[in-house]
Protein backbone atom coordinates (compact mmCIF):
# COMPACT_ATOMS: atom_id res chain seq x y z
CA UNK A 1 0.00 0.00 0.00
CA UNK A 2 1.01 3.66 -0.75
CA UNK A 3 2.02 5.92 2.22
CA UNK A 4 -0.24 8.13 0.57
CA UNK A 5 -3.00 5.27 0.69
CA UNK A 6 -2.53 4.75 4.54
CA UNK A 7 -1.89 8.46 5.31
CA UNK A 8 -5.99 8.45 3.68
CA UNK A 9 -6.42 5.31 5.72
CA UNK A 10 -5.52 7.00 8.82
CA UNK A 11 -7.27 10.13 8.04
CA UNK A 12 -10.48 8.10 7.83
CA UNK A 13 -10.18 6.29 11.41
CA UNK A 14 -9.39 10.25 12.73
CA UNK A 15 -12.59 10.88 11.70
CA UNK A 16 -14.55 7.53 13.12
CA UNK A 17 -12.33 8.98 16.38
CA UNK A 18 -14.25 11.77 16.24
CA UNK A 19 -17.12 11.00 15.01
CA UNK A 20 -18.14 7.46 16.00
CA UNK A 21 -21.99 8.06 15.65
CA UNK A 22 -21.30 7.08 11.70
CA UNK A 23 -20.65 3.42 13.03
CA UNK A 24 -22.40 3.17 15.76
CA UNK A 25 -25.73 4.32 13.72
CA UNK A 26 -24.84 0.61 11.38
CA UNK A 27 -24.06 -1.32 14.12
CA UNK A 28 -26.16 -0.20 16.68
CA UNK A 29 -24.06 0.02 19.63
CA UNK A 30 -21.74 2.96 20.82
CA UNK A 31 -18.29 2.77 20.76
CA UNK A 32 -16.42 3.26 23.75
CA UNK A 33 -12.15 3.46 25.00
CA UNK A 34 -11.32 4.12 21.13
CA UNK A 35 -7.93 4.32 19.60
CA UNK A 36 -5.65 3.97 16.32
CA UNK A 37 -3.39 1.34 15.86
CA UNK A 38 -3.38 -1.59 18.17
CA UNK A 39 -1.57 -4.51 18.31
CA UNK A 40 -3.64 -7.59 17.41
CA UNK A 41 -1.78 -10.47 17.00
CA UNK A 42 1.08 -9.77 15.24
CA UNK A 43 -0.50 -6.61 13.49
CA UNK A 44 -1.98 -4.11 14.48
CA UNK A 45 -5.68 -3.12 13.44
CA UNK A 46 -6.77 0.18 12.15
CA UNK A 47 -8.99 1.39 15.10
CA UNK A 48 -10.34 -0.59 18.17
CA UNK A 49 -13.00 0.09 20.60
CA UNK A 50 -15.64 -1.15 22.95
CA UNK A 51 -18.43 -2.12 22.81
CA UNK A 52 -19.19 -0.95 26.83
CA UNK A 53 -22.90 -2.49 26.73
CA UNK A 54 -22.01 -6.21 25.85
CA UNK A 55 -18.31 -5.94 26.97
CA UNK A 56 -17.39 -6.95 24.16
CA UNK A 57 -14.35 -5.93 21.71
CA UNK A 58 -14.79 -3.99 18.46
CA UNK A 59 -11.75 -4.44 15.47
CA UNK A 60 -12.20 -2.33 12.43
CA UNK A 61 -9.95 -2.53 9.24
CA UNK A 62 -10.27 -0.28 6.61
CA UNK A 63 -8.93 0.76 3.10
CA UNK A 64 -9.62 3.31 0.57
CA UNK A 65 -10.13 0.98 -2.08
CA UNK A 66 -11.97 -2.05 -3.20
CA UNK A 67 -11.29 -5.17 -0.69
CA UNK A 68 -8.32 -7.33 -1.86
CA UNK A 69 -6.37 -10.21 -0.89
CA UNK A 70 -3.90 -8.33 1.78
CA UNK A 71 -6.55 -6.81 3.61
CA UNK A 72 -8.16 -10.74 3.47
CA UNK A 73 -5.65 -12.09 5.00
CA UNK A 74 -5.45 -9.15 8.06
CA UNK A 75 -8.94 -10.02 8.86
CA UNK A 76 -8.50 -13.73 8.97
CA UNK A 77 -5.83 -12.90 11.47
CA UNK A 78 -7.78 -10.74 13.60
CA UNK A 79 -9.98 -13.31 13.25
CA UNK A 80 -7.51 -16.44 14.49
CA UNK A 81 -6.63 -13.78 17.42
CA UNK A 82 -9.56 -13.13 18.72
CA UNK A 83 -12.70 -15.58 20.44
CA UNK A 84 -15.48 -12.97 20.53
CA UNK A 85 -16.42 -9.46 19.62
CA UNK A 86 -17.44 -7.57 16.18
CA UNK A 87 -15.11 -7.42 13.06
CA UNK A 88 -15.70 -4.29 10.63
CA UNK A 89 -14.65 -4.41 7.30
CA UNK A 90 -14.52 -0.69 5.61
CA UNK A 91 -13.64 -0.80 1.88
CA UNK A 92 -15.05 1.41 -1.21
CA UNK A 93 -16.41 -1.85 -2.48
CA UNK A 94 -16.25 -5.93 -1.33
CA UNK A 95 -15.50 -8.68 -3.72
CA UNK A 96 -18.11 -11.76 -2.94
CA UNK A 97 -14.89 -14.20 -2.74
CA UNK A 98 -13.52 -12.52 -0.34
CA UNK A 99 -16.99 -12.14 2.10
CA UNK A 100 -17.58 -15.72 1.31
CA UNK A 101 -14.29 -16.10 2.99
CA UNK A 102 -15.02 -14.53 5.84
CA UNK A 103 -18.54 -16.14 6.41
CA UNK A 104 -16.95 -19.60 5.62
CA UNK A 105 -14.43 -18.94 8.28
CA UNK A 106 -16.41 -17.99 10.92
CA UNK A 107 -19.23 -20.81 10.20
CA UNK A 108 -16.62 -23.47 10.72
CA UNK A 109 -15.91 -22.31 14.06
CA UNK A 110 -18.94 -22.02 15.75
CA UNK A 111 -16.78 -21.53 19.40
CA UNK A 112 -16.19 -18.24 18.54
CA UNK A 113 -18.62 -15.28 18.89
CA UNK A 114 -17.81 -13.25 16.66
CA UNK A 115 -20.59 -10.96 14.43
CA UNK A 116 -18.86 -9.49 10.92
CA UNK A 117 -19.77 -6.43 9.32
CA UNK A 118 -18.72 -4.90 5.46
CA UNK A 119 -18.85 -1.66 5.37
CA UNK A 120 -19.03 0.25 2.02
CA UNK A 121 -17.31 3.81 2.27
CA UNK A 122 -18.34 6.59 0.03
CA UNK A 123 -16.15 7.43 -2.76
CA UNK A 124 -16.65 10.91 -2.00
CA UNK A 125 -15.48 10.74 1.58
CA UNK A 126 -12.19 9.28 0.11
CA UNK A 127 -11.84 12.16 -2.38
CA UNK A 128 -12.44 14.72 0.83
CA UNK A 129 -10.00 12.74 2.96
CA UNK A 130 -7.45 12.93 0.16
CA UNK A 131 -8.22 16.60 0.34
CA UNK A 132 -7.55 16.41 3.81
CA UNK A 133 -4.12 14.59 3.61
CA UNK A 134 -2.70 17.65 1.33
CA UNK A 135 -3.36 19.62 4.28
CA UNK A 136 -0.70 21.15 6.74
CA UNK A 137 -0.73 18.04 9.56
CA UNK A 138 -2.15 20.18 12.70
CA UNK A 139 -4.91 21.15 10.82
CA UNK A 140 -6.48 17.75 9.83
CA UNK A 141 -8.05 17.23 13.07
CA UNK A 142 -9.99 20.22 12.93
CA UNK A 143 -11.24 19.97 9.36
CA UNK A 144 -12.14 16.17 9.87
CA UNK A 145 -16.00 18.22 9.44
CA UNK A 146 -15.53 18.02 5.79
CA UNK A 147 -15.86 14.56 5.73
CA UNK A 148 -19.14 14.43 6.52
CA UNK A 149 -21.86 15.75 3.94
CA UNK A 150 -25.74 16.13 4.09
CA UNK A 151 -25.75 15.13 0.57
CA UNK A 152 -24.22 11.69 0.59
CA UNK A 153 -23.43 9.27 3.70
CA UNK A 154 -19.89 8.47 4.28
CA UNK A 155 -20.27 4.74 5.25
CA UNK A 156 -22.93 1.97 4.44
CA UNK A 157 -23.80 -1.24 5.49
CA UNK A 158 -23.25 -3.46 2.69
CA UNK A 159 -23.32 -7.00 4.51
CA UNK A 160 -22.95 -8.74 7.81
CA UNK A 161 -22.79 -12.32 9.59
CA UNK A 162 -24.01 -12.86 13.33
CA UNK A 163 -22.72 -15.71 15.76
CA UNK A 164 -22.75 -13.52 18.71
CA UNK A 165 -25.59 -14.89 21.05
CA UNK A 166 -28.13 -12.37 21.54
CA UNK A 167 -27.41 -12.69 25.12
CA UNK A 168 -23.61 -13.32 25.70
CA UNK A 169 -21.59 -10.66 27.04
CA UNK A 170 -17.79 -10.57 26.91
CA UNK A 171 -15.01 -10.34 29.10
CA UNK A 172 -13.45 -6.84 28.25
CA UNK A 173 -13.29 -4.44 31.22
CA UNK A 174 -15.49 -1.03 30.90
CA UNK A 175 -13.93 0.61 33.50
CA UNK A 176 -10.64 2.15 33.88
CA UNK A 177 -8.96 1.92 37.67
CA UNK A 178 -5.95 3.36 37.47
CA UNK A 179 -2.86 3.37 39.63
CA UNK A 180 -0.65 6.15 39.83
CA UNK A 181 2.28 4.29 41.40
CA UNK A 182 2.47 2.23 38.15
CA UNK A 183 4.50 3.81 35.24
CA UNK A 184 2.05 2.55 32.89
CA UNK A 185 -0.75 3.52 34.55
CA UNK A 186 0.35 7.24 34.32
CA UNK A 187 1.55 7.22 30.46
CA UNK A 188 -2.13 5.80 29.57
CA UNK A 189 -3.87 8.28 31.90
CA UNK A 190 -1.75 11.29 30.63
CA UNK A 191 -2.03 9.56 26.86
CA UNK A 192 -5.94 9.73 27.15
CA UNK A 193 -5.68 13.19 28.75
CA UNK A 194 -3.61 14.12 25.52
CA UNK A 195 -6.36 13.83 23.32
CA UNK A 196 -8.56 15.58 25.34
CA UNK A 197 -6.15 18.85 25.43
CA UNK A 198 -4.01 18.58 21.95
CA UNK A 199 -6.41 16.10 19.52
CA UNK A 200 -4.89 17.86 16.75
CA UNK A 201 -1.82 16.13 17.43
CA UNK A 202 -3.05 13.15 16.36
CA UNK A 203 -0.35 11.10 16.95
CA UNK A 204 -2.02 10.88 20.36
CA UNK A 205 -4.76 8.87 19.42
CA UNK A 206 -2.68 5.55 18.44
CA UNK A 207 -2.16 3.21 21.24
CA UNK A 208 1.13 3.28 22.72
CA UNK A 209 2.77 -0.05 24.21
CA UNK A 210 4.41 0.89 27.58
CA UNK A 211 7.23 -0.16 29.16
CA UNK A 212 7.27 0.15 33.17
CA UNK A 213 10.92 0.77 33.06
CA UNK A 214 10.38 4.13 31.26
CA UNK A 215 8.37 6.66 32.44
CA UNK A 216 8.32 8.93 29.52
CA UNK A 217 5.74 8.69 27.17
CA UNK A 218 7.00 9.01 23.57
CA UNK A 219 4.87 10.17 20.68
CA UNK A 220 5.70 11.37 16.73
CA UNK A 221 7.20 15.01 16.33
CA UNK A 222 6.24 15.38 12.63
CA UNK A 223 9.39 13.78 11.17
CA UNK A 224 11.48 10.81 11.07
CA UNK A 225 13.69 10.99 13.95
CA UNK A 226 12.22 13.70 15.58
CA UNK A 227 10.14 12.51 19.08
CA UNK A 228 8.29 13.93 21.93
CA UNK A 229 9.09 12.01 25.47
CA UNK A 230 7.10 13.44 27.81
CA UNK A 231 6.92 12.33 31.88
CA UNK A 232 4.70 13.56 34.59
CA UNK A 233 6.94 12.10 36.97
CA UNK A 234 10.70 10.97 35.90
CA UNK A 235 13.80 9.20 37.45
CA UNK A 236 14.47 12.87 39.41
CA UNK A 237 10.82 13.33 40.17
CA UNK A 238 10.46 16.01 37.85
CA UNK A 239 7.82 16.85 35.20
CA UNK A 240 9.14 17.19 31.78
CA UNK A 241 8.96 17.51 28.03
CA UNK A 242 11.58 17.46 25.62
CA UNK A 243 11.67 17.19 21.69
CA UNK A 244 14.11 14.41 20.82
CA UNK A 245 16.56 14.68 17.70
CA UNK A 246 18.54 11.53 15.93
CA UNK A 247 21.55 12.19 14.33
CA UNK A 248 19.60 11.70 11.36
CA UNK A 249 18.03 15.15 12.47
CA UNK A 250 21.20 17.28 14.01
CA UNK A 251 20.75 19.74 11.25
CA UNK A 252 16.93 20.19 12.43
CA UNK A 253 18.09 20.51 15.84
CA UNK A 254 20.93 22.79 15.00
CA UNK A 255 18.40 25.46 13.57
CA UNK A 256 16.31 25.46 16.66
CA UNK A 257 19.17 25.51 18.56
CA UNK A 258 20.49 28.79 17.10
CA UNK A 259 17.05 30.31 18.03
CA UNK A 260 16.34 29.62 21.59
CA UNK A 261 16.45 32.56 22.70
CA UNK A 262 13.12 32.82 20.32
CA UNK A 263 11.95 30.29 21.42
CA UNK A 264 12.12 30.46 25.57
CA UNK A 265 10.43 34.14 24.24
CA UNK A 266 7.49 32.59 22.54
CA UNK A 267 7.49 29.08 24.96
CA UNK A 268 9.03 29.04 28.22
CA UNK A 269 11.71 31.30 29.84
CA UNK A 270 13.81 27.93 31.14
CA UNK A 271 13.50 25.93 27.87
CA UNK A 272 16.88 24.68 27.02
CA UNK A 273 18.63 22.85 23.97
CA UNK A 274 21.36 20.78 24.90
CA UNK A 275 22.19 16.77 23.08
CA UNK A 276 20.19 17.12 20.49
CA UNK A 277 17.45 17.60 22.80
CA UNK A 278 15.22 20.95 23.44
CA UNK A 279 12.09 21.13 26.11
CA UNK A 280 12.30 21.76 30.10
CA UNK A 281 11.87 20.00 33.26
CA UNK A 282 9.88 21.71 36.25
CA UNK A 283 8.77 20.25 39.87
CA UNK A 284 5.18 18.32 39.58
CA UNK A 285 2.25 20.32 40.48
CA UNK A 286 0.54 19.05 43.75
CA UNK A 287 -2.37 17.11 41.30
CA UNK A 288 -1.41 14.87 38.80
CA UNK A 289 -4.10 16.36 36.44
CA UNK A 290 -2.45 19.68 36.85
CA UNK A 291 0.92 18.41 36.35
CA UNK A 292 -1.01 17.04 33.13
CA UNK A 293 -3.00 20.17 31.89
CA UNK A 294 0.71 22.05 32.13
CA UNK A 295 2.01 19.43 30.15
CA UNK A 296 -0.24 20.15 27.48
CA UNK A 297 0.05 23.59 27.65
CA UNK A 298 4.00 23.53 27.37
CA UNK A 299 3.38 21.01 24.14
CA UNK A 300 1.02 23.55 22.89
CA UNK A 301 3.20 26.53 22.80
CA UNK A 302 5.82 24.64 21.10
CA UNK A 303 3.65 23.01 18.26
CA UNK A 304 2.32 26.13 17.66
CA UNK A 305 5.93 27.76 17.08
CA UNK A 306 8.02 24.96 15.94
CA UNK A 307 5.08 23.12 14.16
CA UNK A 308 5.50 24.40 11.02
CA UNK A 309 9.12 23.12 10.72
CA UNK A 310 8.45 20.00 12.16
CA UNK A 311 5.69 19.23 10.02
CA UNK A 312 6.98 20.59 6.62
CA UNK A 313 4.98 23.38 6.24
CA UNK A 314 1.68 22.72 4.83
CA UNK A 315 2.91 19.49 3.56
CA UNK A 316 0.76 16.43 5.22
Amino acid sequence: MSKNGSEKEFILTLFLLKYPEYLEDLIGWKLGFAEAEVPIGRRKVDMYAVNVSRRLPIFIESQVNQSDQRHLEKILEILDATSEGTIIWIALGFDEGHLRRVKSYLKSRKHKYINFCAVCLHEEAIARASDLNKLYKLDVWDNLDNIRGSEYLPLKLYDSYSQVPPTHTGRVAVTKDYNFERVEDIKQYMLEKFREYVPYLTNVWKAKKHNSQDCQLSFGGGRNGVNFKVSARNKFRLASIYLHFEQSQAELYYLFESKIQELQKNIHPVLMAKDRKIGLSFHPQAELDETIRKLANILEKMLKVMGPELYLGKKC
